[in-house]
């Protein structure tokens, strides 16, 4: 069968983060849904999805060091982190690949600092645009950028 054996993709290392983050956002809804442990996770994604061709297409190759860093982030900050979104008058969106973008979006924040902050916004702003296309972007960009404000400061 043709384009089976694709190899992944060539890519520079933005293309990467990118991907990382997006599968960390996979990870994440697969550990919410399934009540699962990042180790478990990070380790399947390693081994069973990493490099592998998506319906016959060769899919950039995720930096592993990123992706395993949010997904064990998320699992070990889960309570910080919602502490930081659910606001008086405010949840977090029941949607759960919604509310695990935000769960990312925000370690990310908390725990990467020497990521620049629009950046960050910005990643989880195509991620959104990956799943959802009707107003979902606002919400998450608007929750980041209150985040953004609570844990790098105003001027970030």
């Amino acid at each position: 069968m043709a384009g089976t054996n694709a190899k992944p993709a060539k890519s520079s290392k933005k293309a990467r983060m990118s991907a990382a983050r997006l599968a960390a956002v996979q990870a994440v809804y697969q550990m919410m849904a399934n009540e699962q442990k990042a180790d478990s996770v990070i380790e399947e994604y390693r081994v069973r999805r990493f490099g592998k061709p998506v319906d016959g297409q060769a899919m950039v190759m995720p930096e592993q060091e990123l992706f395993a860093d949010i997904v064990n982030g998320v699992e070990g900050r889960r309570a910080e982190i919602e502490a930081i979104l659910v606001k008086p008058g405010q949840q977090i969106p029941a949607e759960p690949l919604l509310r695990s973008i935000l769960l990312c979006g925000t370690w990310e924040l908390l725990a990467q600092e020497n990521t620049d902050t629009p950046l960050i916004i910005a990643e989880y702003l195509n991620v959104t645009h990956a799943f959802f296309d009707q107003g979902e972007s606002r919400l998450v960009n608007g929750v980041l950028d209150r985040v953004k404000g609570e844990v790098r400061g105003k001027a970030s």
